[in-house]
């Protein structure tokens, strides 16, 4: 997310706005020592409605094994296309025995356009009144546009977000089970290009010469993207100065979205590294696996396949030499490294210019803490997603100056002042502030603990 396209997404939101003052805590619930949501009765509540009256969630949805949530809504063109297309799929399966289930998240802006819209539903739906847990599934999924189809397992966890897709590519692939990393690259034997200009013998590669031995960065990018173009050049940089300084321990791979072989090809020769061409299917179970929402987008995966940084590209912007490879990924970030999930994640922000070095770095070291304690708090319950992102900023200007703007907060703090905030973006641009001037582990705490009471004045971001 750049300063601009950041500014552009809130001043869009606000212009579209539709103001809701509540909203759901169940992000929060482990700070107090309950669970994360691990059922389908935790995630859609007690009851669903079914076409004969309201039956209860554990009850409706019984030996289902996978479950679709359709976020969607009567007065979305796309959403009318999409909605007869999904039925008949649905149907299709239905009747073939297997044990497929839909649950209508709506988003229709009244109740009468939900009843006349869910009438032509063969389906379950949340219960219209039920707007805080629409407004939490929409946070929890990261739904920032409709019609979405997300699937879940058995057990309600995440197997896509990109149903659509999925059951478009693969509708015979029921129950859609996940597959390992290794699998989706295409197994050991999976085929790599090499560009013109890759380091080596300029030979292609199989998956399984790096499965194992090396580090393994995946760059999500586009020949037609802009900010893709401008990154890349960046991403080059730093490859070129890791090789020269003698590590060979990992490999980058480009994972195209190009529009045609011949942008590939274009694009591709100047990239140092391995790539998987446009209109491989390979990139859309890799988009899919790491919820890919835009491009560029650079994930970092250890030798194992396990995610070191799934957001590594604001990493990479701060750090061109490569002093800080392989990026793992901090539990609280500097907004100017790349302010990526603010837009779609609620996040405690850290405004800190008005203090000098070594204050500054007490403060980050402070939220740094909470930060760590909080994200693993959450995975210890199950949350498949962090509840909160955690950003600080140490110099003026940049997004932190639109981040102040936007909150109607002073351009700068008076000397040895700081300010703390709570931007919740998904919740149509709300935000809070916290009275402290100083941040401490005790005053985000605080604040996150007064956020989950709804104890805060609810403010809205532009206004």
């Amino acid at each position: 997310t750049t300063p601009n396209s950041f500014l552009c997404f809130v001043a869009d939101l606000v212009a579209d706005l539709v103001v809701d003052s509540r909203h759901t805590t169940n992000a929060l619930k482990h700070l107090h020592g309950h669970p994360g949501m691990s059922t389908f009765a935790d995630l859609l509540g007690p009851d669903l409605s079914t076409k004969t009256g309201s039956k209860p969630t554990a009850d409706a949805l019984a030996g289902a094994e996978v479950v679709g949530l359709y976020f969607s809504a009567h007065w979305c063109g796309p959403c009318r296309q999409f909605t007869p297309e999904l039925a008949a799929f649905y149907k299709k399966l239905v009747a073939s025995g297997k044990k497929f289930e839909i649950v209508f998240v709506s988003s229709d802006r009244d109740e009468s356009s939900f009843d006349s819209y869910y009438a032509e539903h063969p389906w379950l739906a949340l219960p219209y009144a039920a707007r805080d847990l629409k407004t939490a599934l929409s946070k929890k999924f990261k739904v920032q546009g409709i019609p979405t189809f997300v699937l879940l397992d058995a057990n309600a966890k995440t197997l896509t977000v990109d149903g659509r897709e999925t059951i478009g590519e693969d509708p015979e692939g029921f129950p859609w089970a996940k597959k390992d990393l290794l699998e989706l690259l295409g197994g050991a034997d999976g085929a790599l290009l090499a560009s013109p200009t890759a380091v080596g013998d300029g030979d292609d590669v199989d998956v399984g010469s790096l499965w194992g031995k090396k580090k393994i960065g995946l760059y999500f990018s586009a020949h037609w993207c802009p900010p893709c173009k401008a990154f890349t050049p960046k991403l080059i940089e730093c490859y070129k100065a890791l090789k020269a300084n003698g590590r060979d321990d990992f490999e980058f791979i480009y994972v195209s979205s190009d529009r045609s072989t011949g942008e590939f090809s274009e694009y591709f020769k100047d990239m140092p590294w391995l790539g998987i061409p446009n209109g491989d299917p390979r990139k859309a179970a890799l988009s899919s696996h790491f919820k890919v929402q835009g491009i560029p987008t650079f994930v970092m995966i250890d030798e194992e396949g396990k995610t070191i940084n799934d957001s590594a590209r604001g990493s990479v912007m701060g750090d061109p030499t490569g002093a800080k490879f392989p990026w793992a990924k901090e539990a609280a970030a500097d907004m100017e490294d790349g302010p990526e999930g603010l837009n779609e994640t609620t996040s405690v922000v850290a405004l800190l210019e008005g203090l000098g070095g070594a204050a500054q770095q007490v403060a980050v070291d402070a939220l740094l803490g909470v930060a760590t304690s909080v994200l693993a708090a959450g995975k210890a319950v199950g949350e498949e997603e962090a509840p909160f992102c955690f950003f600080y900023a140490k110099t003026a200007g940049g997004i932190a100056e639109q981040v102040r703007k936007l909150t109607s907060q002073p351009a700068t703090n008076s000397a040895g002042t700081a300010t703390l905030l709570l931007l919740d973006i998904p919740e149509e641009g709300a935000y809070y502030v916290s009275a402290a001037t100083e941040v401490t582990a005790a005053s985000v705490r605080q604040l996150l603990e007064d956020y989950a009471a709804q104890k805060l004045e609810r403010k809205q971001l532009g206004q």
